[in-house]
C-alpha cells in the first residue's frame, strides 16, 4: 500500500503547506533554505544509492526537517526554539538519545522492530550513526507541535478539565502496569502489547509532572488551554507518516515484525501502527520535561501558566530527599528491561532420520536421503519436516538439471515449465499448508520456519521461470513467516538464511525491477544485510547452513565477484562433502575464475568422477565439467 501512503503523505503536505502561506507574516529564513536544499540533495544522493547519504539518510532528513520545521515555526510567530534558545535546543536532542534508548530496551525484549541495511560501518561510525538519528526524534516531534499550534487551530480558550487526585493516582497505576506488563508476561504475549508502552508514560508522568508543577497535559487542560495537547497528538501523526515514508526509501532502514497486520503495510509500517505516533509524541513531551527536572535544567521554553493542584505537591525541588523515590523511578524501569532473561535456545529440534538424510543428500546420495525423509514424514504424517527434506533433495535435482554455462559462469539461469516440477512444487504446498495449520492453531518459531522455508521453496522455482509477480508473492509471503519465527525466537538461525537470501536478490533487481517492486509494495532489502544473515545462518544454523554456506558463494562470485573470499566461503563444504559434484563444479568455476587453471581443471574431473545417483543429472554435470575444462585447454596451451 505504498501508494496510500504517499497519497496520504501529499494530502497532509499540502494542507499544513496551505496553512503556512497562508498564516505567515515574516520572511522564511536562510537556514530553513538550506534545510529545504540540504533535503533535496539528500533524497537525491538516496536514490542513486550513494554513500554514505543512503546509509545516513534518516539523520540527513530529519537533520533537515529540523531547520525547515524551526524556520516556519519563525515565519507565522517571529520566534521559534532553535533561533531563540539554541542552547536549550542542544538539550532536547542531546536527551532524546537516551530517552529513546529506553524503548529501545523494550525492543530488546518484545522484538517488535529490527534494523536492517546500510554499508558495512565500523563501530564507532555504526554508532555515530544511531546517535544522531536518535537525536532527532525528540526535537522533530517539538518542532512540528510547535508548527502546528502556531497555525491557531487551538486558540480559542476550552471550557476547564480537571481530575481528583484519586483520578490522578489511578492513572499512575494504570500507567506503571502498562508499561511493566509487557515485560514481565512471557515474551511471545509481550510482543503484542507494545502498544500499552505507548500509552504508559503519558499515564504515568503526566499526574506526576502536574503535582511537581512541570509542564503537563493536565495543566494545560486545567487552565482551558488544549493547544498543546492536540498540537502534539497530531505532531506524532505527521512525524509517524514522515518517519515511516523517509524510512522505506532508506539503504539503512528499520522494519517492523511484531505479530500483527503484517500483510497490510503502509511503507514498512503495518497500518495499525501509525495510532501509536500520536501517544508517543504525548510521551515525548512528558519524559523530557520530567528528565530535564531530574538534571536541574531550565525548561526549554516559557510555558503558560499551569492550574497547580489544590493538594499538597509531591515533590518541592530536584534533589531533594524527597525527589528520590521519583529520581530513582526511570533507573528502576530500566533495571526490569535490562534485567538478564534466559536465552531462549533454538526449538528446532531435527529427528536422527532428517540429520542423517541430509548428510546423505549433501554427500551425493539424493535417492538414500529420500527414503530417510520418508521415514520423517511415516513418523509425523501431519507435519512438514519429511516433505520439506524431500523437496530440498527433489530441488537439487532441478538445479543440476537447469545448470548451464551463462556470461562464462556456472550456474542454474533459467528453466522452463517442466511437469516433472509440479512433484516438488506439490511437495512446497504440503509444507506450507501443514505448517500454517500449526501455526493458526498454536504459533511457534518452528512452524514459522518450515512455513517460510515452504514458500521460499516455491519462489526458487518460480525465479527459474522467470515468473516475477509469482516469485514476488511468495518471497513476501516466506519473509512475513521468517520475521516471524526470528520475533518467537530469536535464536533460530536458519530464519537468517531465507532472510538473508531476500534481502540479498532484492537488492540487486534491476532498475526496472525496483519500480515493480514500489508499485506492488515489496519490502526492500540489502545486500549488505543478506550478507551478514547467510553467515549467520551458515555458521549457526541446523537445518540451512549447508545451503547458506552454498548461496553466500556464488552471490560473492555472481554478484559481488569477490572470487577468492567465495572460494575461502565453500571450501568447508568441500572439505564435508567431497564427493558432492555440485560442489566441485562450483570451486572449478571459482578457480577458473582466479586465473588458477591447473586446480580449476582438477576440480572438473572430479565432478566427472562423482556419482549423483541421477543418470540425467549426472550426464549433464559431466558435460558441463567437459566444456568447463575444454575452455582452459587453450590458455594451458598457450602458457606452455
Amino acid at each position: 500500500m505504498v501508494k496510500l501512503g504517499v497519497i496520504l503523505m501529499s494530502c497532509m503536505a499540502a494542507v499544513l503547506f496551505a496553512e503556512f502561506f497562508r498564516r505567515r507574516t515574516h520572511p522564511f529564513r536562510a537556514y530553513g533554505w538550506f534545510g529545504l536544499a540540504f533535503l533535496v540533495v539528500g533524497e537525491w544522493l538516496m536514490f542513486r544509492g550513494v554513500e554514505p547519504a543512503a546509509t545516513f539518510f534518516t539523520p540527513i532528513a530529519w537533520t533537515a526537517y529540523a531547520l525547515i520545521a524551526d524556520a516556519a515555526v519563525f515565519a507565522i510567530r517571529g520566534h521559534s526554539r532553535l533561533r531563540d534558545a539554541p542552547a536549550q535546543f542542544a538539550r532536547l536532542a542531546l536527551l532524546s538519545i537516551p530517552l529513546w534508548l529506553i524503548f529501545e530496551a523494550y525492543n530488546l525484549r518484545l522484538a517488535n522492530w529490527t534494523y536492517v541495511g546500510g554499508m558495512p560501518l565500523s563501530l564507532p561510525v555504526h554508532w555515530f550513526g544511531y546517535c544522531w538519528a536518535f537525536a532527532t526524534i525528540w526535537p522533530g516531534i517539538f518542532l512540528t507541535a510547535d508548527l502546528i499550534e502556531s497555525l491557531g487551530w487551538w486558540d480559542t480558550p476550552a471550557r476547564p478539565i480537571t481530575f481528583s487526585r484519586a483520578t490522578q493516582n489511578a492513572f499512575i497505576i494504570a500507567g506503571a502496569i502498562l508499561l511493566i506488563a509487557p515485560i514481565v508476561l512471557p515474551r511471545p504475549l509481550g510482543s503484542f502489547l507494545f502498544g500499552a508502552v505507548w500509552l504508559g508514560f503519558v499515564f504515568l508522568l503526566d499526574p506526576i509532572n502536574f503535582r511537581l508543577g512541570l509542564p503537563s497535559f493536565e495543566g494545560e487542560l486545567a487552565s482551558g488551554h488544549s493547544g498543546r495537547f492536540f498540537s502534539f497528538l497530531l505532531s506524532g501523526w505527521v512525524c509517524g507518516w514522515l518517519w515511516e515514508f523517509w524510512n522505506f526509501w532508506a539503504a539503512a532502514k528499520w522494519n517492523y515484525i511484531f505479530p500483527v497486520m503484517q500483510k497490510d503495510k503502509i511503507f514498512e509500517m503495518p497500518a495499525l501502527g501509525y495510532f501509536g505516533f500520536p501517544p508517543f509524541a504525548l510521551e515525548c513531551f512528558l519524559m523530557y520535561y520530567f528528565a530535564a527536572w531530574l538534571l536541574g535544567w531550565e525548561k526549554p521554553l516559557p510555558l503558560p501558566a499551569q492550574t497547580t493542584s489544590p493538594a499538597r505537591p509531591l515533590l518541592r525541588a530536584p534533589g531533594t530527599l524527597r525527589s528520590l523515590p521519583f529520581a530513582m523511578l526511570p533507573w528502576l524501569l530500566l533495571a526490569a528491561l535490562l534485567w538478564p532473561q534466559p536465552a531462549p535456545a533454538s526449538s528446532l529440534n531435527l529427528p536422527e532420520a532428517a540429520r542423517h538424510g541430509l548428510d546423505l543428500l549433501y554427500s551425493g546420495r539424493p535417492d538414500e536421503a529420500i527414503t530417510r525423509f520418508r521415514q520423517v514424514q511415516a513418523a509425523d504424517p501431519g507435519g512438514p519436516l519429511g516433505y520439506l527434506l524431500e523437496a530440498e533433495a527433489r530441488w537439487w535435482q532441478i538445479y543440476c538439471e537447469a545448470c548451464e554455462i551463462k556470461w562464462n559462469t556456472i550456474d542454474a539461469w533459467g528453466r522452463p515449465r517442466v511437469a516433472d516440477d509440479d512433484s516438488y512444487l506439490a511437495l512446497a504446498e504440503k509444507v506450507t499448508s501443514f505448517a500454517e495449520s500449526r501455526i493458526a492453531h498454536t504459533d511457534s518459531p518452528e512452524m514459522r520456519l518450515y512455513a517460510g522455508i515452504g514458500w521460499a521453496f516455491r519462489a526458487r522455482v518460480l525465479g527459474l521461470r522467470n515468473d516475477r509477480r509469482g516469485t514476488a508473492h511468495a518471497g513476501v509471503k516466506a519473509r512475513a513467516h521468517l520475521l516471524r519465527c526470528l520475533q518467537l525466537d530469536p535464536g533460530m538461525a536458519d530464519a537468517y538464511t531465507g532472510l538473508g537470501l531476500y534481502n540479498y536478490y532484492v537488492d540487486t533487481l534491476s532498475p526496472i525491477a525496483r519500480v515493480l517492486r514500489f508499485l506492488i509494495s515489496i519490502p526492500g532489502g540489502s545486500k549488505a544485510e543478506g550478507t551478514r544473515q547467510l553467515e549467520i545462518g551458515m555458521e549457526r544454523g541446523d537445518l540451512t547452513r549447508v545451503e547458506a554456506r552454498f548461496y553466500l558463494t556464488k552471490n560473492l562470485r555472481t554478484y559481488d565477484r569477490e572470487y577468492a573470499r567465495s572460494l575461502e566461503v565453500l571450501s568447508p563444504l568441500i572439505d564435508e562433502f567431497p564427493r558432492n559434484p555440485i560442489f566441485q563444479l562450483l570451486r572449478g568455476d571459482i578457480q577458473a575464475k582466479l586465473g588458477r587453471k591447473e586446480l580449476a581443471a582438477e576440480s572438473f574431473r572430479q565432478t566427472e568422477q562423482f556419482s549423483l545417483g541421477d543418470s540425467a543429472c549426472e550426464r549433464h554435470l559431466r558435460m558441463l565439467a567437459e566444456q568447463s575444462a575444454s575452455y582452459l585447454a587453450p590458455v594451458t596451451s598457450s602458457a606452455q
